[in-house]
């Protein structure tokens, strides 16, 4: 006899299905014993698996300020951690007991030394074969505020991007008569140019004729016209930059390395002074991406990292002041531009409203001043710069072209250190692709 595959109960096995939620979750046992977590759990409090198995549950949960020997105030007790993890004690015994879960909000952990995480979490008290245990469910404060706070930058930056190339357009089309225009007039003065020209050299007092103030009035209106030509022209250039390549990516498995060191390659002719330092893993998986736009992404953000800290050394030499010329002697003496490169696969992240389970991490670094943190959430903006001879186009181009790559581009900038971190997914959606 047959089974029905329809009406065969399905037992999945739990394991396997924690391990592909976006959630991390611990596994506790009875006595408040870490006995099972998922990758998530890992990823998100970055710990191990070997550390946190078989620990309590309570000196993960201890919250991080209680750790910090030096909390307490002068004239109060020494702060007890046992305190604190007794009552959470308690809490679990209660939810046990009554079968009832409990949330808590705006936690922070730290365990071993880590970095300290803010997070929500829930216990889930179960029974599972007989025996009790306890179910508990995390989620990353500061993961969930980066991904709310990096979908509402796409929201802006398309809205600009969209009232950018609205505008483009409506200039374009008046650029193109300005200089049609301006060429006829050219030609007219050309024209009558080789008219006198022609009269002269058969008139017996070519000295009479043309007269010099027409000559110079003549030679004064080519000039303008030659003017209007090259500034319509390079409106036209800025125009086309606004308005992004209309070209479709051209989709290729390549090697990353590859466009980078292309890049490096052209930074160190260019700027032979910067010391380079490079942190690959060569063990990434190839990238389906377009080979010549991600040249284009890197070499905007090195040649922008090379020219800050070509900036930042220049101002330390040409500080003001007796005693500031003393300091700038032993900076500039001291301060060596650096270009730090990394490659890294980074998991379980999150782009846009897609959730990766692993996704290409490049982030190129630079010790130079910095940005302006009144700027810093704005740089990818079209038109926005610090230069003065700049278009503030650059980091609009990269912004757009990695968006096109459904990717992300983050910004993290402080004194000496000004850090841009690309995000690219291994594949992408529909794209046929050629071996590079």
């Amino acid at each position: 006899m047959m089974t029905d595959p329809t009406t065969t109960e399905l037992n999945p096995d739990l394991g396997f299905l924690s391990q592909h939620l976006f959630t991390a979750v611990l596994w506790v046992d009875e006595s408040l014993r870490i006995t099972w977590i998922n990758a998530q759990a890992e990823q998100l409090l970055a710990i191990s698996r070997g550390r946190l198995l078989h620990q309590s549950i309570l000196s993960l949960l201890t919250p991080a300020a209680a750790l910090d020997k030096n909390a307490s105030l002068p004239d109060t007790p020494p702060y007890d951690p046992s305190y604190d993890q007794a009552c959470f004690a308690e809490r679990f015994a209660q939810a046990q007991h009554y079968q009832q879960p409990f949330v808590d909000h705006d936690h922070l952990i730290q365990y071993g030394g880590s970095t300290p995480v803010s997070i929500d979490y829930s216990v889930t008290p179960v029974l599972y074969e007989q025996r009790p245990y306890f179910i508990i469910e995390m989620w990353g404060k500061d993961r969930q505020s980066r991904i709310s706070e990096e979908q509402h930058k796409q929201q802006q930056y398309h809205v600009a991007r969209h009232m950018l190339r609205s505008v483009a357009h409506e200039v374009k089309n008046p650029l193109a008569g300005i200089r049609g225009a301006a060429q006829l007039l050219e030609r007219q003065f050309n024209k009558f140019s080789a008219r006198d020209e022609t009269w002269s050299l058969e008139s017996a007092l070519p000295a009479a004729h043309p007269d010099p103030a027409m000559r110079t009035l003549s030679q004064k209106l080519r000039n303008y016209t030659d003017i209007i030509i090259s500034e319509t022209d390079r409106l036209t250039q800025l125009i086309g930059q606004m308005l992004g390549s209309a070209q479709l990516p051209n989709w290729q498995a390549l090697n990353v390395h590859e466009p980078l060191e292309h890049v490096l390659t052209l930074a160190l002719s260019q700027y032979p002074y910067i010391e380079l330092q490079r942190d690959y893993d060569l063990s990434l998986p190839e990238l389906i991406a377009d080979k010549d736009q991600l040249i284009q992404v890197f070499l905007n953000i090195t040649n922008n990292a090379c020219e800050a800290m070509l900036d930042y050394k220049q101002a330390l030499e040409t500080e003001d002041g007796d005693g500031a010329k003393q300091n700038t002697t032993k900076n500039t003496a001291t301060y060596q531009p650096q270009l730090h490169i990394q490659t890294r696969v980074a998991f379980q992240h999150t782009i846009g409203s897609q959730q990766h389970k692993q996704v290409m991490q490049i982030t190129i670094t630079d010790n130079g001043a910095g940005i302006d943190p009144d700027m810093i959430g704005q740089i990818f903006f079209p038109m926005v710069t610090s230069r003065a001879a700049g278009t503030g186009l650059g980091l609009s181009i990269v912004q757009d072209i990695i968006s096109r790559h459904h990717g992300m581009i983050d910004v993290s900038s402080v004194r000496g250190q000004t850090r841009f971190t690309v995000y690219l997914p291994f594949t992408q959606p529909q794209a046929t692709t050629v071996k590079a």
